[in-house]
C-alpha cells in the first residue's frame, strides 16, 4: 500500500510508464530500497507492458495489477542483467558470437553443443535479423525456462503473491524460404479493416448524394468550411467513421488537405471543394498510423532502432543492420 501511494501520487487509481519510471529513479540509489540498483529502461518497459495489458486501461497499470508489476520489475531486471552480460559490446543486441560465448558463461544452456547453441539462437531470433533483441530474449526465456506456477512460488508469502502473472505472448517465427531467397514480400501488418472501409468511401467520391450527406454531418453549422474540431466531432460521433478515430492521423489528414501542396488553399479550414481530398486523406493517414502503431511496441508514439528493425521484418523488408541504420 505504501508503494502504491507513492507511485500513484495523484490518486487516480492507475499509473503510467512515466510514473513507474519516476518511482524507480527516485528509489534506485537508496540502499534500503527494494529497487536499489534498478533503473534499466529496457527491463522497465518489458515489466510495464507485461503488467498492464489485461486491465480496462491497457496503457496504464491499475491498482489490481500492481502486484504483477512488482514481480515483473524484478523478473525482467534479472533477465536484463543476463542479457547485458552476454551483450559484451553493449549495443543492446546479441550476435551469434556473443551468444555462443555467453551460453557457457551464463549457464543459459547446460553443456551446450554447437548445434544446440545454433538452434536456440535461431529460435530466439524471431525476426531473422541474425541478432537477438531484448524483447526476443525475454519472450524465449520466459516461455522456455519459467512457468507461471514456478514464478508465483518464488514470491510466496510476499505482498505481491497471488494469481500468477499473465504469460508473455509468443511470437510465431516465420519460416525461411528454401529457395535461397532472403526477401519477404508478405507483410504481417494487416490493414484489411481500413481497406474495406476505404474502398467503400472511395467508390462514392463521385456520388453527389453521398458527398452532400457526409458534408452536412461534418459542416453541422452550415458555414461551408470545417475546422479540425468539426472533423474530429464527426469521426467520434458517426459509427461509420469511428474506425478512423486516431488523433495523429486526423491531424495529418487535416493539415495535408488544407496545405497548398495537398491541393488546398493554405488556410486553416477545409472547404467543400477540398472535401473529397479530406476523405481520401483520412483513410490514407489512418492506414499509415496503423502500421506505425504496430511497429511502435513501446506505445510512446516514437519508434526506436530496435522497434524499427523488427518493423522492417514485419513490413517485408529484409535489411542488414547497416542498411537499417
Amino acid at each position: 500500500r505504501e508503494l502504491w501511494s507513492r507511485i500513484d501520487f495523484n490518486g487516480n487509481g492507475y499509473v503510467s510508464l512515466a510514473e513507474i519510471d519516476k518511482m524507480i529513479v527516485e528509489m534506485q540509489n537508496d540502499s534500503e530500497s527494494p529497487f536499489y540498483g534498478f533503473n534499466n529502461k529496457p527491463a522497465l518497459m518489458r515489466a510495464y507492458k507485461a503488467s498492464c495489458l489485461g486491465g480496462k486501461k491497457a496503457d496504464w497499470v491499475e491498482r489490481k495489477e500492481f502486484p504483477f508489476l512488482i514481480r515483473n520489475l524484478f523478473f525482467f531486471d534479472k533477465l536484463w542483467d543476463i542479457f547485458d552480460a552476454i551483450d559484451t559490446d553493449d549495443d543492446r543486441r546479441i550476435d551469434r558470437d556473443e551468444f555462443t560465448k555467453g551460453c557457457t558463461a551464463s549457464e543459459l544452456i547446460n553443456n551446450p553443443t554447437p548445434e544446440e547453441v545454433a538452434k536456440v539462437f535461431d529460435e530466439m531470433d524471431t525476426n531473422d535479423g541474425d541478432q537477438i533483441l531484448f524483447d526476443e530474449f525475454c519472450v524465449y526465456t520466459a516461455n522456455t525456462f519459467v512457468n507461471a506456477e514456478e514464478l508465483d512460488a518464488c514470491f510466496d508469502g510476499t505482498p505481491a503473491a497471488g494469481k500468477p502473472p499473465r504469460p508473455i505472448g509468443k511470437r510465431k517465427k516465420k519460416k525461411r524460404s528454401r529457395s535461397g531467397k532472403t526477401e519477404d514480400d508478405q507483410a504481417e501488418i494487416q490493414t484489411k479493416k481500413f481497406d474495406e472501409a476505404e474502398a467503400k468511401v472511395l467508390a462514392q467520391l463521385n456520388d453527389k448524394a453521398f458527398l452532400d450527406e457526409t458534408w452536412k454531418k461534418l459542416d453541422f453549422n452550415g458555414n461551408n468550411k470545417v475546422s479540425l474540431a468539426e472533423i474530429d466531432k464527426m469521426i467520434v460521433e458517426q459509427p461509420d467513421w469511428q474506425l478512423c478515430n486516431n488523433k495523429p492521423a486526423l491531424m495529418r489528414a487535416y493539415k495535408r488537405t488544407c496545405s497548398t501542396s495537398g491541393g488546398g488553399d493554405g488556410d486553416a479550414y477545409v472547404e467543400k471543394k477540398e472535401f473529397k481530398a479530406l476523405l481520401a486523406n483520412i483513410f490514407f493517414y489512418n492506414k499509415l498510423f496503423l502500421v506505425f502503431d504496430d511497429i511502435d511496441t513501446g506505445d510512446d508514439r516514437r519508434i526506436d532502432f530496435g522497434e524499427f528493425i523488427r518493423g522492417c521484418s514485419r513490413l517485408g523488408l529484409v535489411l542488414s543492420v547497416k542498411d537499417a541504420e
